[in-house]
């Protein structure tokens, strides 16, 4: 495995990992300039090859869950790999998803690493060759920009994003000095399987999903758990959430533009991480948007550049 580090001039650095093309630490400098990380990761790197936790890492070809691994594309019924036995679902890519794969490294700057993979047509059923690009960038406001881009010589569906487990106390203690605030107005009813039940989208408002406001992590952790909250389609990059330390008043900014926000409280952390120390905020597209046509679709043609932005934005060390 290969550790690439990436700076700015505020003296801020990322580490990424070829394994999994996955960030291992954000480290953030203090008001005495000491780096305070930011994110969950393990001292041992080997740790990450065995990773089921999926620490850091990009995920794909589609993040989230799939009911039953099945849905119809062009008139043609799809199935992908159940990976997820007990429900049946295809969740995260399958068995040997992005976060499983050696990434090719294929430019590496000061503040610059950007990464490539190519997913063969039929790897964990799904259709056609695409090809990956994740571009990791560390700018001087204290933001790191991820840039996902893929294309592919078939129709097929194609959903990324990044697993990062926030935790700004900088000691590994529990999240439940956090509070966090999600700027939806909408979220997505889940059933037993974790998947989308109808209406589909529902209103936040008089709900214990209503996080609007900031709402301390201890109260909603366990009613909330993991949800997907969905936000209008747009072409912009829009704050969609902030998780604040209420203990150092540290804080990140999670924006994006793609149209759905995962908020999961990290109730099933395990091995060498305990539940609720880490909090993940995933901009996607909703989960099992494949069966679901109220949702944006997640269909990429042929000559079609699948193209989206996350920035995790710090303050206040």
């Amino acid at each position: 495995m290969k550790r690439f580090v990436i700076k700015n001039k505020q003296n801020m650095s990322v580490e990424i990992l070829d394994w999994g093309c996955r960030i291992i630490a954000i480290r953030v400098p203090d008001k005495l300039g000491e780096p305070v990380n930011t994110v969950l990761s393990y001292s041992d790197i080997n740790d990450y090859k065995n990773d089921t936790n999926y620490l850091g890492c990009t995920v794909g070809r589609y993040a989230n869950r799939i009911e039953n691994g099945k849905f119809k594309l062009q008139e043609t019924d799809v199935q992908l790999s159940i990976n997820e036995s007990e429900s049946k679902n295809h969740l995260h890519g399958g068995f040997i998803g992005f976060d499983k794969k050696y990434w090719t490294l294929v430019n590496l700057t000061e503040s610059v690493v950007e990464m490539k993979i190519t997913s063969p047509d039929g790897e964990e059923g799904y259709p056609g060759a695409l090809t990956v690009s994740v571009k990791y960038e560390l700018l001087e406001t204290n933001t790191l920009s991820i840039k996902y881009t893929a294309t592919s010589d078939q129709t097929t569906i194609v959903n990324l994003t990044n697993h990062s487990y926030f935790n700004l106390s900088g000691d590994g203690r529990l999240i439940d000095n956090h509070k966090i605030k999600v700027n939806a107005s909408y979220y997505t009813p889940l059933g037993a399987k974790h998947l989308p039940i109808a209406p589909f989208k529902k209103q936040v408002e008089n709900s214990i999903f209503d996080l609007r406001n900031f709402q301390p992590v201890r109260k909603v952790k366990q009613a909330i758990c993991n949800v997907n909250y969905f936000v209008e389609p747009t072409k912009q990059i829009n704050t969609m959430s902030t998780i604040l330390d209420t203990e150092t008043n540290r804080q990140v900014t999670i924006s994006s533009d793609y149209p759905g926000l995962q908020v999961y409280f990290g109730n099933y952390l395990s091995g060498k991480l305990r539940p609720f120390q880490g909090l993940c905020c995933e901009p996607h597209y909703s989960p099992n948007s494949p069966n679901i046509e109220a949702y944006p679709s997640v269909v990429l043609h042929p000559g079609e550049e699948y193209r989206h932005t996350i920035h995790y934005h710090f303050e206040n060390f």
